[in-house]
């Protein structure tokens, strides 16, 4: 049976899908790493552009809700101006591929330096002069230069990604900046350090957790389809409960690298709830504190 992160990495690598020494510190310097001509995604780019495709007009309004149902109503979308799907480990084998990606795996398991599990795979895809957002980080800040990173996000590219479609706004090595963007700019402005990224479909872009990084507005209306893995330590919980979502059936037929990276195993600890760590919460739990902080010193004057 296999216990380890490392096991799970020498079980599915080839020598050359290691990180190698520039790698290591790009993704350590820089916050985030590019990964073009996959042998996974040269495969399997067409099959998931086409998935992908039949899933957002199966379900609608109903997509990415996964682990959110009790908040949602007919006609409401998971996101304003964007088509999501959540859930996306149950729903074809094409996706569950995904979670097994040497580049992505050993970039995670180098940012974390601990046992990693799989969080979260998910789609986001805004639509025309839908998606901009302000500065944000997709983990919880850090409080200390020496507390441990949580995880990281790859995106993966489904569409070719050009600034008029959206290309994402990054800001390179922000990823080591203690505390919420919030806490040192206008997030709802440009930031003079950011680039846009901008890739062919099939690229992987693999980022800190803490890297500060926003959607941009989608001008064109061009697809502009992102599939987003969250690989976090295997302590903290996932963005969905895979335990309770997945089938027992489901369960059964996974092999024992990827019972083990979605934490479904029997000895795997029991997540109380259906969908946790999200960034976004805990954001709006810093804002509102902030504001009534702000409110009570501006009623004192």
């Amino acid at each position: 049976m296999l216990n380890k992160t490392s096991e799970i990495l020498e079980s599915i690598n080839s020598d050359k899908l290691f990180l190698d020494d520039e790698q290591k510190k790009k993704l350590d310097i820089n916050g985030y790493l590019v990964f073009e001509n996959s042998n996974y995604m040269k495969t399997n780019l067409v099959t998931l552009q086409k998935i992908s495709r039949e899933l957002i007009d199966k379900e609608g309004d109903k997509g990415g809700w996964e682990g959110k149902e009790k908040y949602f109503k007919e006609g409401k979308k998971f996101e304003s101006g964007a088509q999501r799907l959540g859930g996306l480990v149950g729903k074809h084998k094409v996706f569950l591929g995904l979670i097994t990606m040497p580049e992505i795996l050993n970039s995670a398991y180098h940012v974390v330096k601990d046992e990693i599990k799989i969080c979260g795979l998910n789609l986001r895809n805004p639509v025309k002069d839908m998606g901009e957002q302000s500065v944000h980080i997709d983990g919880f800040p850090r409080t200390g230069a020496k507390e441990d990173y949580a995880g990281i996000v790859a995106f993966i590219y489904l569409d070719d990604c050009k600034v008029s479609n959206g290309a994402m706004r990054l800001i390179p090595k922000s990823h080591t900046i203690l505390g919420w963007p919030d806490d040192h700019v206008d997030i709802n402005q440009k930031h003079p350090n950011e680039i846009r990224i901008i890739v062919k479909a099939g690229t992987i872009v693999v980022a800190n957790l803490n890297i500060w990084h926003a959607g941009a507005k989608n001008i064109s209306g061009n697809s502009r389809r992102v599939i987003m893995m969250n690989i976090k330590n295997r302590k903290y919980d996932q963005l969905l409960n895979y335990k309770k979502f997945l089938d027992n059936d489901q369960t059964i037929s996974l092999s024992e690298e990827e019972k083990y990276l979605l934490a479904v195993r029997a000895e795997d600890s029991d997540q109380k709830i259906d969908s946790g760590g999200s960034a976004n919460e805990l954001r709006r739990e810093y804002l509102a504190k902030k504001n009534q902080k702000f409110q009570s010193v501006a009623n004192n004057k």
